[in-house]
């Protein structure tokens, strides 16, 4: 069930990517009559994927992250480490959130005319082969920023390996 849970939202993105196409062949016969064949393909025929993997094997996912630089330790390059490790996070998140679906949870509570909300979100995606492209401090803010980028053709990949099992 878990397994299914992590393929689903990898599904959603092939199939608005690939989608199932439809073609209309005509034959005219010997009499003058037309024939109509329609042939509908599906969206995860193998063919499909390989033409699919060929399309993405050169684009990326690129998303951008961003982290305050605390000074909860003496040390300026442990702060440091720490805001480029949240906004690698961060970033991270963002892709997850662009591959994948959010569940959201939310639960407002009245008492004595006042309103309290709860919201929680909850992602499962994976990500392969992430890799950092670009990090600046951005000293006047004291922000760290950092982009990642991710293959597009391994969520392809991810999807053959959860077929293989």
């Amino acid at each position: 069930m878990k397994k299914l849970l992590l393929f689903l939202p990898l599904c959603a993105v092939l199939l608005t990517s690939c989608g199932s196409t439809q073609s209309v062949k005509t034959t005219i016969g010997a009499d003058g009559s037309a024939q109509k064949t329609i042939s509908q393909s599906n969206a995860f025929g193998t063919r499909d994927l390989a033409v699919l993997k060929e399309e993405w094997e050169y684009e990326m996912l690129v998303e951008t992250g961003e982290a305050p630089i605390l000074s909860k330790y003496d040390e300026a390059s442990r702060n440091k480490l720490l805001a480029r490790k949240g906004a690698i996070l961060e970033a991270q998140r963002k892709l997850a959130e662009k591959i994948g679906t959010i569940r959201l949870n939310a639960t407002t509570t009245m008492q004595d005319y006042a309103t309290t909300d709860f919201v929680q979100s909850r992602l499962n995606v994976f990500l392969k082969d992430v890799e950092v492209i670009g990090e600046e401090h951005d000293e006047k803010n004291d922000i760290y920023r950092v982009t990642i980028q991710m293959p597009k053709v391994k969520l392809i990949n991810i999807l053959e390996e959860y077929h293989s099992y």
